[in-house]
This record gives C-alpha cells, structure tokens and sequence, in this order.
C-alpha cells in the first residue's frame, strides 16, 4: 500500500515512477480526487459535530420555544451527518481500491522492460559443465532411476504433482535441513510457520493480485495454502510496533508451497520444475529504511553462497519493471544452468518490498526518538525444491547416475546415485 500523504504531496513523482511498472497516469489522478472527497466529507463532518456539541452545552440555559427551534435544526443536522457519514464510507472504499490497485514503485535503479526479456544479467558464476554424452533432463534421470513417479501421483492427485522416492527423497530433505542451518548461522531465527492463513495475510503481502495461483480451503474455514512462506512470516508483526534497538529482525522458515499455476498450460509440463506443491526455506528480513539496501545485497549474497557451496553453475539476473510484481521495488534472480534444457532457469529470487507491505500490515518501528515509522521488509529464498532439478541435471554422468554436492554427502548419508534393481511397484 502506498502512503497517501506522499502522493498526495509529491503525485508527478509517482505518476513517473509507477508508469515505469505500466501504471495509467490516470489511475493517480482517480486517486487523488477520490482522496480529495473524502477529506472534503471528513471535514464537513467533523463541522456538523462540532455544531452539535457547541449546541448540546447550550440546551440547558435556553427557554421553551428556543430549544424547540434549536431541536428542530439539531434533527436537520442530524440528518445531514449520517447522509454524510454514509457518503464517506463510500469513498473510503472506493479510495481503498483505488489504492489497491496501485504497485510499490520501483527503485531508481530497477532496469526498465515489459517482460522478462527485459531483465538484465548481472553476472555468471560457476563452469558450466562439459559432457561426452547427451544430457538429459531432470524428470528423465529421475525416472530412470525410480526417483520420481508422476503417473501414479496423477492418478492420486492429478497434474503437476509428483511422488518423490528413494534417495531423492532424501536428498530433498537434506538440501531443506542443511540450507535452513547455513542460514541460522547467519544469524537468522529458523521458524516453522503456519501453512494456512486467512485472506488477510496474503491481502497484506500483495499476493492477492495473483489470488488465482492459491488455493483456498473451501468450507468454514476460508483458509488459504500458503504459496510462500513469506506470506505468514511478513504477517508475524502485523499490527505491532517494534522498537528501533531490535532491528534488524532475520527469519529463515520452512514450508511446503501450493501454488494453482494458473496460467502456466503447456509450460513444464513434465518434472518438478513447475508444481502444485513444493518445499521451500524462505529468508525475510524487518529492518529500518536505511538499512534496506545493505540487506538486500546481504540476502543475495547468502543465495548466492548456498548455490556455490552446491557447486551449482548460475546466473545473477536484475529484475525489469515489467517482472517485478505488486509489492517489489527491486528484485533479483539466480538462475541455475540446466545442461538437460540448455538454458538457465529461475532457482531463487530476492525482493526489497520497502514499506509496502507494512503499510497493508500496520508493521511499524518506535525510533529512540520517539518518531514511528512503518518496518521495511526484504524476503529471499534460500533454497526450493528446484536446486534438486539443478543437482540431477549438472552432476549426471554418463552411465545414469547422479553423484551428490559434497556438501550434502553426510546429510544424505549416500555420495552418489545409481540405478537400482528394485521391484516395480
């Protein structure tokens, strides 16, 4: 949510910056007017009552006929107020909405683009791995090895679901531990967050521009599947104000994600690359407005950290205006190389969502001035289960087998996968 007294201060500033994100300028101006009538029956009310209230302190000294006057015109008054005060609900709905509508701006030094393509690669890290054979892609090893059913998870559940077995299954659930205890050594609180929340939470961290890619419990409950664990770790505060001495305030949590992928037929329809469900660790980051920056470099220094330790060949990518979404100001991707579909892909991102979200969530910080400001908030992911796509894909070698990131060998308590013999189930 953007802060109405600013725009309302300085609107050539946001007509230029959220026109870079494809914003009508017009849409600003709705705003305006519509903030322009509410503050006008907002004042016109507050005169109504202070006429009444200078009227009620008078009643007692006046005689019969005068009070019958002044009654009458107390009614009229009266009558006006709560026209009014139907008027000015009105408004603020649809100052509300207008508002809604409205994306974070982007920061001065976001690149401009309308799609994806026009995002900008900042740099590439890693050898790219070299194969005397064909390589193949994730979902074909992973099949061949009996590590990834997706007929049998179809029939249980239906597309872009998968049943992942034997080691594979371990090796997710190593790549989930080891990433959630690089992180805490960073200094970041593990936390295991609820994995429903209330339309609220996913309202407060601008998701629900994209409501069509979650899924609602339907019934009593209204609970939605988180697609993120950032939506109910950036609603851990919601409604609090926190002091300036504990800030910055780190999470790291795990969560399993569900997401409808609307939008997405025809694309990654084999694998585990784009799913209904996926495990993620999420990093989110509450801090003051100047220390913003200097996490979001912290953040994607520590993605990047993970993806080297892993031995993962990737690529630093700066989010254009056009891919940036609701609540970011600034984004960046990693993008892993994956031999089995010669091109990079998205593994991890991170975003400095300003005060955004904060506003939407009443996240505010006490300075030891005494002055209150709303937290500014940064989120990245640490590891999904998509890094697994990049294992199987650049540690294939030529007989089928995968060999396992160094890193994760005792955590797997296996170095390397190799076909197995087992009896078809």
């Amino acid at each position: 949510m953007l802060d109405i007294k600013a725009l309302r201060e300085n609107p050539e500033y946001f007509q230029k910056a959220l026109k870079r994100k494809g914003v009508d300028g017009k849409v600003i101006q709705d705003v305006l007017k519509a903030d322009e009538l509410h503050r006008n029956l907002l004042q016109r009310i507050e005169e109504l009552a202070a006429r009444q209230n200078e009227v009620s302190k008078k009643m007692p000294s006046l005689s019969g006929n005068e009070k019958e006057k002044v009654l009458a015109d107390m009614k009229t008054i009266s009558a006006e107020k709560k026209e009014l005060q139907t008027q000015q609900e009105q408004s603020e709905g649809v100052l509300q909405g207008l508002l809604e509508q409205l994306p974070n701006p982007p920061s001065d030094s976001t690149p401009d683009g309308k799609s994806d393509e026009g995002n900008v690669i900042v740099r590439t890290e890693g050898k790219i791995p070299k194969f005397d054979f064909t390589p193949r892609e994730h979902w074909e090893i992973a099949e061949k090895l009996n590590l990834l059913d997706t007929e049998r998870s179809a029939k249980v559940s239906g597309a872009r679901f998968y049943y992942l077995r034997n080691e594979l299954a371990i090796l997710q659930q190593a790549l989930m531990f080891w990433a959630l205890q690089e992180v805490t050594k960073k200094g970041f609180s593990p936390t295991i967050p609820p994995f429903l929340t209330r339309k609220q939470a996913i309202y407060g961290t601008g998701y629900l521009a994209k409501e069509e890619n979650y899924i609602v419990n339907p019934g009593e409950d209204d609970l939605y599947l988180v697609g993120t664990s950032e939506v109910p770790m950036v609603s851990f505060y919601a409604d609090e104000i926190l002091e300036e001495s504990d800030m910055p305030q780190k999470f790291v949590s795990y969560s399993p994600c569900f997401r409808r992928e609307a939008g997405s037929y025809g694309k990654d329809t084999k694998g585990m690359f784009r799913v209904h469900q996926f495990e993620k660790i999420e990093m989110v980051v509450f801090c003051l407005p100047e220390q913003a920056e200097d996490i979001h470099q912290e953040l994607l220094a520590l993605e990047e950290h993970l993806l080297q330790q892993l031995g993962i060949p990737y690529q630093v990518v700066d989010v254009c205006t056009g891919d940036l979404g609701l609540s970011a100001a600034k984004k960046y991707d990693l993008e892993a190389w994956l031999p089995g579909q010669k091109q990079y892909r998205e593994m991890t991102s991170t975003s400095n969502c300003t005060d955004f979200q904060s506003r939407r969530l009443n996240i505010r910080i006490r300075r030891k001035s005494g002055e209150i400001v709303h937290a500014h908030v940064l989120n990245g992911t640490a590891v999904s289960s998509r890094p697994v796509i990049a294992i199987l894909e650049n540690f294939q070698q030529k007989d089928g087998s995968v060999e396992i990131p160094k890193i994760l060998h005792e955590l797997c308590g296996f170095k390397k996968i190799e076909k197995k013999c087992l009896p078809e189930t």
